[in-house]
């Protein structure tokens, strides 16, 4: 089975039902399994990190603005793997 990748056809992706969520728990500190210094350092870590880095961000706006990005080629290949594992 071969599948082509065709971006001219916008399929009609249909209603869905909505998936059915559980009550959202607040999010707990539990860090019992680590160290306290440990912890700590994984905090100041994560608080030292910049929240955006702008050369990402940049070479993600070029890529959107490329209207060959991602490649035919790469789709026909993400298309094939798909089919691959397809259950009939």
């Amino acid at each position: 089975m071969e599948i082509k990748f065709n971006p001219g056809r916008i399929s009609d992706p249909g209603t869905s039902q909505p998936i059915a969520r559980g009550p959202s728990t607040p999010a707990t500190s539990d860090t019992s399994g680590l160290p306290h210094e440990r912890t700590q350092a994984l905090e100041q870590s994560l608080r030292d990190a910049p929240q955006v880095r702008p050369e990402v961000v940049d070479r993600a706006r070029a890529l959107v603005a490329d209207v060959k990005y991602p490649p035919d080629e790469v789709l026909d290949r993400i298309s094939a793997l798909l089919a691959l594992h397809v259950k009939s």
